[in-house]
């Protein structure tokens, strides 16, 4: 059977971090995260670069494990010639879902979760520090949690020539959901919140709920989270349809409007005395170049109005009304007169009554999802 991922993915910098050197890739059937290290700017280069060349890669139909090797590939050789990114290198944790196989490739200390029938499973291995240490029995689970050495990677793609990569697969069933992360999410939050986490219908909620329940764990690293939830085929199909459906409808609603029919037996009726077969005059060049610019410039206000319309229903962020926090639908910004946003919600929280980060939080005004202005919501505490 050929299982469908409804996917959710969400990332977030942290409580305590200047850049967030995470990546993800929501590519289907490609999945991925990858957390960036190296200090400075590096570590946000190697982990876009390697999920760039990783997506490249399996787009153009080369297998997982080779598409990673050339991602591995690729942040060697520019580690080794730019010496402003010597030394860098990422985590990747990356499926490719197939029928009902999960395939999946991992490196570092990023990880895969599987929550099946209310049991969540880490289907990854730490190649850590810690990580090795905890499967040699020399530290508990409990104590590789707050290790004070438990960031130190044994193995990361980009800092050798050949990287050695886990590669092995999962046999998935409709009702299987799959979590991606980093160890910023894996480090601050215990397994039982996860669980409860992905238990929630909609993965863009999920994800949503993991970066608030790191955030409130102290955020300590950049945090991701890519939520699949597996579906059967025929709710996939059911969603195929509605959403050629809605494709129909706003082609129906740019289309030219209809002239009326003209009235019963009109054509049929005799011309009135003194009409000539004459036809009407041809419009000039010019005319018909003026009338196609004026339909030119129609048909972009009505795109211009639909894609308006969809911003403001699907881009969110928190903003000051009238002293106190409010969730704004659109964007921060005017043309002209017209304002492109809304106010979606208004909170009784005042915006002084925030500590400085919060305040960092609401100034920076960053556009989110529905999920993600949730988390931020419940971050901000709006809703006391």
């Amino acid at each position: 059977m050929t299982l469908v991922a409804r996917p959710g993915a969400l990332t977030d910098i942290g409580l305590h971090r200047k850049t967030n050197e995470d990546t993800f890739v929501v590519a289907p059937p490609l999945f991925a995260v990858c957390d960036g290290m190296g200090g400075a700017q590096a570590g946000e280069v190697a982990s876009g670069l390697a999920a760039e060349t990783l997506a490249a890669a399996v787009a153009d139909g080369r297998p997982l494990l080779a598409a990673a090797e050339q991602a591995n590939a690729a942040v060697f050789q520019l580690a080794s010639v730019d010496s402003d990114h010597a030394g860098m290198g990422t985590t990747l944790t990356a499926v490719v879902l197939a029928a009902d196989t999960g395939h999946f490739v991992h490196i570092g200390d990023s990880r895969a979760y599987l929550l099946r029938g209310g049991v969540l499973e880490q289907i990854s291995e730490d190649h850590s520090l810690v990580g090795e240490m905890v499967r040699d029995g020399r530290l508990s689970a409990e104590e590789a949690a707050s290790h004070p050495h438990r960031s130190i990677l044994s193995r990361a793609l980009g800092t050798e020539p050949l990287a050695r990569i886990d590669e092995f697969e999962v046999d998935l069933q409709a009702g299987d959901v799959l979590l991606l992360c980093s160890d910023g999410l894996s480090g601050a939050v215990s397994a039982e919140a996860i669980r409860k986490a992905l238990d929630r219908a909609d993965p863009d909620d999920a994800a949503a709920r993991l970066i608030s329940e790191a955030r409130k764990h102290g955020g300590p690293d950049n945090i991701t989270a890519v939520v699949l939830r597996l579906d059967e085929p025929r709710a996939a199909d059911e969603e195929v349809e509605l959403a050629v459906l809605a494709d129909e409808t706003a082609t129906v609603a740019l289309a030219a409007p209809v002239s009326p029919p003209p009235p019963e037996g009109a054509a049929d009726a005799p011309p009135p005395e003194g009409a000539t077969d004459v036809p009407p005059p041809a419009p000039s060049r010019g005319a018909k170049r003026r009338l196609g610019y004026f339909a030119l410039v129609l048909a972009l206000l009505v795109v211009v109005a639909f894609v308006g319309v969809l911003t403001l229903s699907t881009v969110f962020y928190v903003g000051v009304d009238d002293g106190r926090l409010a969730v704004y639908s659109g964007l921060p910004a005017a043309l002209g007169p017209l304002h492109l946003h809304a106010v979606y919600r208004r909170s009784s929280v005042a915006y002084e009554a925030l500590g400085p980060a919060e305040r960092r939080l609401v100034d920076e005004q960053g556009l989110h999802t529905h999920g993600g202005i949730m988390a931020l919501e419940e971050t901000l505490g709006m809703w006391p």
